[in-house]
């Protein structure tokens, strides 16, 4: 199968930090304690991929085929999956299996809500009769009132079971996303990849046919794509950044030349504070996202309010409808532009606050050794009177890369408005993408009137077969009980229509947003990263003598780097 790194960014990670963990026992114990805790402290959880759907959609099947059987789930048309089930996928994945979603059986639902509110990725499985009004349902509340709709693939199941014109399933998954249209969908019949995996021996030919007409290659695309997207936004890359930068820093710790040694270590140093700050940065604007979509959530809410408080006064005229739908548009307004200045303010806030690290990097023991061998003359360089480590005074001649790191040093810090020992983040490049803040910032909340659904709000809402009087008391349109009840569902139905309407739009323009905001983010990080390996790599270049563990750092660092460029090549493929 197409490799999966959503499990293969986790799986190295993992073995590049249980292997740096194995180099850093090696070390001084005052060098190793240190590195060895922040291992420990800024680990990032395993990552979690939840399966939802009917209970006989194939998820299952679904799990079996992506992990190669790695596990022996129970599969049948029946109810297999009786509780939220979780399987380590070799320690790299946590795969959740969650119990058929309405599948007479309430006290599922809630299990398995709590399983997809953790989510890092949900695999929506959706059976090739397509869907119904309560699988819409589902699948409408997972990606609105939960918010997983950056965070979802749908996958039809069992596809090769039934022949569909063409254009029907995507027009009914067209329909079914209704504003979330963006979600991305494939097919695939994971009961074809089992078959061909069976025939791998007796039958290579019909085995390689099988596994290529089950699709589930295009299934690990997409997932491939999101391991991208979620790499290239922190979640994903945040382990290998800190296995990259402590064994750089590591390495530092073995030279017995205190210059070699005070450049690594600003550069090790140098590279944490930078992925540091740009996980930070992503972490911050998803927060306000969420607020953003709180706020959008709660002006719907009141829309809905004052119409049904209209309709039970007694009559909801075309000059009250339009009042309602005025003061929706203004909070929608309002909400988008706290949103804008929000992101505004956190980028400034934080490349503030990085260029402040900057200088306090620079300011260390081993900052000042560095800047002071990176400004001198050949021949002219005496750094005696830094105090490194008692007993270790550095050399008096210059290494051959001082002019490079001079170089480099410079452009380091007037890039993030540290130059010349004064903060001037205000010219940074850094501060530069808070000026394309606006840019980002296109998509405008459309007014109510132009985006509203058919028969959502008019002269008269039919919502769900049941036609309100809107100009009537709601409850006098109907003659016993039974109907008030059918009204009052469909009174809930409207609102929840509205919500997602306006959430759908919500949504949208935070995708937009943040994905430009994160292109211009990973245009002046990404370089940066590329800059300080570089560096490094030279220094480690000029030495003449090695020893194991250095070499074993080095590989280390690389392994690192080149999973971190796969992730980035995945999200730009997407």
């Amino acid at each position: 199968m197409t490799v999966n790194l959503f499990k293969e960014s986790s799986s190295t990670a993992r073995s590049l930090g249980e292997e740096l963990r194995s180099i850093i026992a090696d070390l001084e114990p005052a060098v190793a304690e240190p590195l060895v805790q922040r291992l420990a402290v800024e680990a990032h959880p395993t990552p979690l991929l939840v399966f939802t759907g009917y209970h006989s959609s194939g998820k299952s099947t679904l799990i079996e085929a992506l992990t190669d059987r790695a596990f022996n789930i129970p599969i049948g048309s029946g109810i297999t999956t009786d509780e939220v089930t979780e399987y380590d996928w070799d320690g790299d994945v946590r795969l959740v299996d969650t119990p058929g979603v309405h599948a007479d059986r309430p006290d599922h639902d809630e299990r398995a809500e709590r399983a997809l509110q953790a989510a890092d990725l949900v695999l929506f499985a959706v059976p090739v009769e397509l869907f119904d009004d309560t699988l819409v349902s589902h699948l409408r509340d997972v990606l609105g009132r939960l918010g997983k709709w950056r965070q979802t693939l749908i996958v039809i199941t069992k596809a090769g079971t039934m022949e569909a014109a063409p254009g029907h399933r995507e027009a009914a998954i067209k329909e079914a996303l209704g504003a979330f249209e963006a979600v991305p969908w494939v097919e695939c019949d994971a009961q074809y990849y089992l078959d061909g995996l069976d025939l791998a021996d007796s039958a290579p030919a019909d085995s390689a046919a099988f596994i290529e007409a089950s699709g589930l290659g295009k299934v690990a695309a997409l997932i491939n794509q999101f391991a991208g997207q979620q790499g290239e936004l922190g979640r994903l890359s945040q382990p290998l950044q800190l296995v990259a930068a402590i064994s750089l820093e590591a390495s530092a710790s073995l030279t017995d030349d205190p210059n070699e040694q005070a450049a690594l270590t600003v550069l090790a140093r140098q590279r944490s504070a930078l992925s540091k700050k740009r996980i930070h940065l992503g972490d911050l604007l998803d927060a306000r996202s969420a607020q953003f979509r709180g706020d959008a959530v709660r002006a719907a809410t009141q829309f809905a309010d004052g119409i049904e408080r209209n309709e039970q006064a007694g009559e909801l005229s075309e000059a009250m409808l339009a009042d309602l739908m005025t003061t929706l548009n203004a909070s929608l307004a309002a909400a988008l532009e706290r949103f804008e200045s929000s992101v505004k303010q956190v980028l400034e806030v934080q490349f503030d606050d990085l260029a402040s690290e900057v200088l306090a990097i620079e300011a260390t023991p081993f900052g000042r050794l560095a800047v002071q061998l990176a400004a001198v003359e050949p021949g002219s360089f005496d750094g005696r009177d830094v105090a490194v480590r008692p007993g270790n005074a550095p050399v008096s001649a210059p290494p051959s890369w001082t002019g490079d790191l001079s170089k480099y040093l410079k452009q380091f810090n007037k890039f993030w408005g540290a130059g010349d020992g004064v903060k001037a983040a205000a010219g940074s490049n850094g501060h530069k993408v808070v000026l394309k803040v606006g840019h980002a910032f296109g998509k405008k909340f459309k007014p109510w009137e132009a985006v509203k659904t058919a028969n959502t709000i008019g002269k008269v809402a039919r919502v769900g077969g049941v036609a309100i009087g809107v100009g009537l008391e709601a409850y006098g349109v109907f003659a016993d009980e039974r109907a008030a009840v059918k009204a009052e569902q469909a009174r809930a139905e409207r609102r929840r229509t509205i919500t997602q309407e306006i959430l759908a739009q919500a949504d949208s323009i935070v995708a937009d947003a943040l994905h430009s905001v994160a292109a211009d983010l990973d245009n002046i990080f990404k370089p940066e990263f590329q800059r300080i390996d570089a560096m490094a790599s030279e220094i480690h270049g000029a030495r003449s003598t090695r020893t194991d563990l250095r070499d074993r750092l080095a590989s280390v660092h690389r392994q690192a780097g080149s999973a971190l460029a796969a992730l980035a090549s995945a999200a730009e493929g997407s």
